[in-house]
């Protein structure tokens, strides 16, 4: 009954090749709108808990840790459901991002520690660190 095979094994192969490949485009085409949706999920998180600070500083106060504080958690909360949808090999750049943003000296013990971010002497520009910093995290969401 089954004498073909050996001869012709394609007629088996090419129905499972084609269907893997098929499910394949399915997973990736899925996933792809999937983290299109969680990146502006995310994009909208952190623009809307950083409102009158970014992207442009239209309400820039003095010293503006306590508003900073304030948003803190609802950034920390995008930050954490975003992450799954970030490839692998780029979730150590998204950490040091997420730590840039958040502390001033690198340091994970600083869990908010926003020196980087008042305008001391001697330091630039602390509205356009903010402003890079809060870009290098958002980049990862992809375009908006």
């Amino acid at each position: 009954m089954l004498d073909w095979l050996p001869q012709n094994p394609w007629l088996v192969a090419a129905p499972i090749l084609l269907a893997a490949f098929g499910e394949y485009i399915a997973y990736r085409n899925n996933y792809k709108s999937r983290r299109a949706a969680a990146g502006a999920q995310f994009r909208a998180a952190i623009t809307n808990a950083l409102t009158g600070l970014y992207p442009l500083p239209a309400k820039w106060p003095a010293n503006p840790e306590r508003e900073l504080q304030a948003a803190f958690p609802a950034i920390q909360a995008a930050v954490a459901q975003f992450r799954p949808f970030v490839p692998w090999w780029r979730r150590s750049a998204y950490d040091r991002a997420w730590l840039t943003y958040r502390s001033a000296y690198l340091r994970e013990i600083d869990v908010q520690c926003y020196h980087h971010y008042i305008a001391f002497e001697g330091q630039p520009d602390p509205q356009a660190t903010f402003k890079k910093n809060v870009g290098r995290l958002l980049g990862f969401a992809g375009a908006p």
